[in-house]
Order: C-alpha cells, then sequence, then structure tokens
C-alpha cells in the first residue's frame, strides 16, 4: 500500500507544478493582451493549488502529530514537511501575481511570507542552541537556563530583525514579482540548510 507520506509529496510536487503553471500562463495572458474574460485562468489554477495544500497540509498534521499510518522515518517526516513549507509560502506569494491583486495587497502577502521564514528562522537558531538552553533543566536549574536563554534571544532578536529589516528594503526597491521571487529563493535556500545540516546527524527512530 502506498504510505500517505509519498501522497502527500505527491501532491506537493503537483502543487508547486501548479503555482508554476499560474505564474507562466499569467504572464503568457499578459504578453499577448488577453481579453479580461481570460485573465481569471491563473486564479482557477491558483485555487486549485490551494485546495491541494489544504490536502497536504492535513497529510503533514497527521503524519507529523500521529501515527494513525503507522511508523514514519524522522527523515522522511522532515522532507515532506520542507515541500509543505516551501508550498505554502509559494501558494502565499503567488497570488499576489494574480489580476487584479493591489499594491497594498502585495505588500501584505509580502510582510506574511516575511514573518513565515523569520519563524523558521527562530527554529533554526533553536536547532544549534536548544541543547545548550535546556541544559541543567533536569536538575532545576532555572537561574542558568534563564541567563543562556537571554543570550540566545538577544541573538535571535538581532538576526530576526536583520532579516526582516533586509526584506523590508527589498521589498520597497524592487517589484512585487522580483521581491517575492528573491524571498522565495532565500527561503529555499534556508530550508535546504537546515534539512543537510539535521540530514547529516543520528537520531534514533524507535522501534
Amino acid at each position: 500500500m502506498v504510505r500517505l507520506t509519498t501522497i502527500g509529496n505527491f501532491l506537493s510536487g503537483i502543487g508547486l507544478t501548479l503555482l508554476a503553471v499560474a505564474i507562466g500562463v499569467k504572464y503568457l495572458l499578459d504578453s499577448l493582451s488577453a481579453p479580461a474574460a481570460q485573465l481569471v485562468y491563473p486564479f482557477y489554477i491558483w485555487v486549485i493549488a490551494l485546495a491541494m495544500l489544504a490536502v497536504v497540509l492535513v497529510i503533514s498534521v497527521i503524519n507529523t502529530f500521529t501515527e494513525i499510518t503507522g511508523f514514519v522515518h524522522p527523515d522522511d517526516k522532515m522532507m515532506s514537511n520542507m515541500l509543505v513549507f516551501i508550498m505554502a509560502l509559494g501558494t502565499l506569494l503567488v497570488f499576489g501575481l494574480l489580476e487584479g491583486t493591489d499594491a497594498i495587497t502585495q505588500g501584505y502577502l509580502f510582510d506574511m511570507g516575511t514573518m513565515i521564514v523569520i519563524a523558521y528562522i527562530f527554529l533554526f537558531v533553536f536547532v544549534f542552541f536548544g541543547s545548550k538552553i535546556s541544559e541543567g533543566a533536569e536538575t532545576g536549574q532555572i537561574k542558568e537556563m534563564t541567563s543562556r536563554f537571554m543570550l540566545v534571544s538577544l541573538l535571535l532578536g538581532v538576526i530576526m530583525a536583520g532579516v526582516y529589516l533586509l526584506m523590508s528594503i527589498v521589498k520597497d526597491s524592487l517589484s512585487y514579482t522580483w521581491a517575492a521571487g528573491v524571498l522565495m529563493v532565500f527561503a529555499v535556500a534556508l530550508i535546504v540548510l537546515i534539512v543537510i545540516f539535521l540530514g547529516r546527524q543520528y537520531e534514533p527512530v524507535g522501534e
């Protein structure tokens, strides 16, 4: 029987392909000066991709937080959720490219995408420092933990503020299309980096 993880990954691939098709169709119609009735075609394609994202999110939650479908290897979960993350961010940003989306809405979408990426940076930093921060928790060394957490929080705040400033400059300096592309490339690079880093670490997988 095909595993639910495999189905989720397959749907994620289709969803990402549909997003790319929606972008291609949108710019093709613009270049051909297509009538208004045809300009909604990319939106219909985007809606299908959004529906697939909803299904993929449900599958991802089931695989990540339950064992309803049986044991799923941690590496498979990580790769699957990486695709979900990319698809979710792509769906959000592509909506800003569709016909009828004004500059204000595009700004909101870009800011939301930036916050999603910053949240991932939060995870990335705590992957490195989480074990060090929690050292001594089993013996009740709360003050020691708090002291370490203060410094890590300061470092994390500086990094996140720097990323937000950088993305704000990108948004103000480039068109939405190029700014969204820069944000997407940055997000994908960050995700691949953490997956490669964690993928090289040994992790017990249970029975």
